[in-house]
């Protein structure tokens, strides 16, 4: 995770604690979290062999180990806020045999440093965390300039328009279905009030000018669980 929205600390939010239970909760948050990884290395075969690929807010090392698999050549460089997040996603990388073409990178996105660009890049509920405008687009400056032109780029965040009426009733069965999953009703409200405070909610088509802004294809959603959404983009040729 490596979002940057204030009053929101990531590094603190994403510690041991949490690092641990990350897996579990965030399958009962996202029912079609798996699905979602399961489609994610399709996106990108048609890279070549060696391909180099980035993940920001590398998280546990998801995106990194599906990438892994299916590319047996490809160089995999994470990059996260949380030592916490790095230090699990080190050990499912070490567990499926990818640490010797592995790099994991402490730090934002802006301060990450790179030799060459890549080939492709994930951001998997990471983007939703950054409130601010201006950091939203610096964000996705800062991938596409780490991107080869015509690069693929899979993103997935929480989105959708509050003030649209269809929000609040998928918002409510989401919770609603959360509640059911085995969550403590003290859990739930605390979570409740973490998404009010900490997730930045765009609707789709803002989200997509602000990829084509920051130098990327218009995007194309394929993916949606509830507020979940998951979308396909390239780097735009235009861009060096």
């Amino acid at each position: 995770m490596s979002g940057d929205a204030p009053g929101f600390d990531p590094a603190a939010h994403f510690d041991a604690g949490w690092a641990g239970r990350y897996e579990r909760n965030i399958r009962q948050f996202c029912p079609a979290y798996d699905a979602l990884h399961r489609m994610l290395p399709g996106w990108f075969s048609g890279a070549p062999e060696g391909a180099r690929f980035l993940s920001v807010g590398a998280g546990t090392g998801v995106e990194l180990a599906a990438l892994g698999a299916s590319h047996p050549t490809a160089e995999l460089h994470g990059v996260d806020l949380s030592a916490d997040m790095l230090e699990a996603c080190k050990r499912r990388l070490d567990e499926a045999g990818l640490s010797d073409r592995a790099s994991l990178h402490l730090g934002t996105m802006q301060e990450f440093r790179f030799d060459k660009p890549f080939d492709g890049a994930t951001s998997v509920f990471v983007a939703h965390f950054i409130r601010d405008p201006d950091a939203r687009l610096a964000y996705f400056k800062a991938i596409a300039a780490r991107l080869k032109p015509g690069a693929p780029f899979v993103f997935a965040d929480l989105f959708g328009d509050a003030a649209d009426p269809g929000f609040g009733i998928v918002f409510e069965n989401w919770l609603g279905f959360y509640a059911t999953q085995g969550v403590a009703a003290e859990d739930v409200a605390q979570d409740r009030a973490h998404i009010e405070r900490d997730i930045c909610f765009e609707p789709e088509e803002r989200i997509k000018a602000l990829l084509v802004e920051a130098g990327f294809e218009r995007p194309v959603r394929f993916f949606q669980s509830y507020l979940f959404g998951g979308w396909m983009t390239r780097k735009s040729k235009r861009q060096g």
